[in-house]
């Protein structure tokens, strides 16, 4: 379970934008995809080193991150633990949250680390992702 968020830091006045967060940082630890797919809005672009995706509705949506979350299994992926959580509500209707996000195997060895920025649009009540930035932690030189 995603239970760590340290060092978080919010700048928003709807409370659901954090918890929304928290819920799909804890539904993406299944690694099951039909799992994860509520919490975006279509079109939704995700961001990587290697390239941007589009995601233009839930079957694409659950073809992409069934490749990802296959990976992760073979890779070993246990949880994951959230550090320098940002959120911050820049419209009634629009949210930005930052972070590093650690990836864990099962003995809690470190398997990876990236600094995410989501983008979340408010759809009625509720908050969806609808751009999601995720980009690997630089080596620090000595």
């Amino acid at each position: 379970m995603n239970d760590a968020f340290t060092n978080s830091k919010t700048i928003a006045s709807d409370p659901l934008i954090l918890e929304t967060f928290q819920d799909y940082a804890e539904a993406f630890e299944t690694l099951d995809p039909s799992v994860i797919l509520p919490f975006y809005q279509y079109p939704a672009i995700l961001i990587s080193e290697q390239k941007p995706v589009k995601i233009t509705n839930k079957i694409i949506g659950w073809a992409a991150f069934k490749i990802a979350m296959t990976r992760l299994k073979r890779r070993g992926y246990d949880h994951s633990k959230t550090e320098s959580l940002e959120v911050r509500q820049v419209r009634d209707n629009l949210a930005i949250i930052t972070g590093t996000v650690i990836r864990y195997k099962k003995d809690n060895s470190e398997l990876e680390r990236f600094d995410l920025n989501y983008t979340l649009r408010k759809v009625k009540s509720d908050w969806k992702i609808i751009v999601g930035t995720l980009l690997e932690v630089a080596e620090k030189s000595a």
